[in-house]
């Protein structure tokens, strides 16, 4: 993929300077890094990685990288004593890099820092382009899908403890610290966890405020501590009856079930998202696709992997679903007055169909 890459750009070079919490760089090195690390791959089979010396030996026992070169190699710290400043001698150090390698025409991610643009630009035609690792990643392997599995699982388990207390506990934040100390505790880690209940689900990013009385959201997605994964989960919980609530949850759970049908190899994410759009119009509920402000007014999906959200779209102009490509698809309902409810599962795609990765019964009733 990266030669045809390099072919279709009629480049040289591929260059990102990030840490390790861009998914990005951890995907193409698997090096964790707090800070952020040249890395530099080309046509010619080049593949380099340029540390601080204090990682130079963590960084060859550790990454995936062929060769490994640390700053003091570059003579980065003469150059820092020459110029004064760190950032312009950095800058020099990696485009002299270049220049050793014959570099003439670099690509560059979009979010590529703009001082080492600057002088990059000064010295080499460098191109913005979609960093290539975002679309390799759409496509996982089967230890990311083992991966992804194991964050699913915990998902689940923590879903399953989060319906224990909420027999009792009723306040949304002393909730969500306690489903996100349970995964914490168990090797992963939540944050801005959606505990939302009754007018406030409305808003489908509200991570909820204050005590539940009638139903409430819940929306984890964690990833596991030690391997980066993500997964995706959603269950709306009915605590006391609403009928208006409970035909809005039908609605999107047929909606939810009748995608899963739909995936497999080869079908588009846009034409998971139409299918989606038809279901919940079909019961009279409105649609972004009619431009609508309420009702279903966000994607019916997206990828799952090293983010939480990344390729593929599971959207109009969405693209084509691949073996192997984890997404989720969760439809919802907001209406503001009423309230909201999503429900959403995680889904590998395979040849003839998916599999889903967060089991578990779609309508969950607390009604006494």
């Amino acid at each position: 993929m990266l030669q045809e890459f390099f072919t279709e750009h009629d480049a040289q070079f591929f260059i990102m300077y990030a840490s390790s919490k861009n998914p990005n760089l951890y995907y193409a090195t698997k090096f964790r890094v707090p800070d952020p690390v040249f890395y530099m791959i080309g046509d010619d089979g080049t593949e380099l990685l340029v540390v601080p010396e204090m990682e130079r030996r963590r960084a060859e026992r550790e990454s995936r990288v062929r060769e490994i070169a640390s700053l003091n190699d570059l003579g980065f710290h003469e150059r820092l004593k020459e110029l004064g400043d760190a950032k312009k001698a950095l800058a020099e150090t990696y485009a002299d890099l270049i220049m050793t390698h014959h570099g003439k025409r670099v690509l560059v991610p979009d979010d590529f820092p703009a001082f080492l643009y600057q002088t990059f630009a000064e010295k080499f035609d460098v191109h913005i382009v979609e960093n290539p690792y975002s679309i390799m990643r759409a496509v996982k392997t089967p230890e990311e899908i083992r991966n992804i599995k194991e964050t699913s699982d915990a998902t689940i388990q923590a879903f399953r403890f989060f319906l224990e207390i909420l027999r009792k506990e009723r306040n949304s934040e002393r909730l969500r610290n306690r489903v996100e100390s349970f995964l914490y505790s168990r090797g992963f880690m939540a944050e801005d966890t959606i505990i939302s209940g009754d007018s406030e689900s409305s808003d489908p990013h509200c991570t909820g405020h204050g005590d539940i009385e009638f139903h409430v959201i819940f929306d984890v997605f964690p990833r596991d501590r030690k391997t980066g994964y993500h997964s995706d989960f959603t269950r709306t919980v009915m605590i006391q009856e609403n009928h208006e609530i409970e035909e809005m949850l039908d609605a999107c759970v047929e909606a939810k079930n009748r995608a899963i049908e739909m995936i497999k190899d080869g079908v588009s994410g846009e034409e998971v998202h139409f299918l989606v759009c038809d279901v919940l119009e079909s019961h009279g509920y409105t649609t972004l696709r009619q431009k609508a402000k309420e009702g279903f007014i966000h994607s019916t999906g997206h990828g799952v992997g090293l983010e939480v959200h990344e390729r593929p779209r599971i959207y109009e102009r969405g693209e084509e679903l691949k073996t192997g490509m984890v997404i989720t698809l969760e439809p919802g309902l907001y209406y503001e007055g009423v309230g909201g409810v999503r429900v959403e599962d995680t889904v590998v795609v395979r040849k003839s169909g998916c599999e889903v990765l967060t089991q578990f019964e779609d309508i969950v009733r607390l009604v006494k």
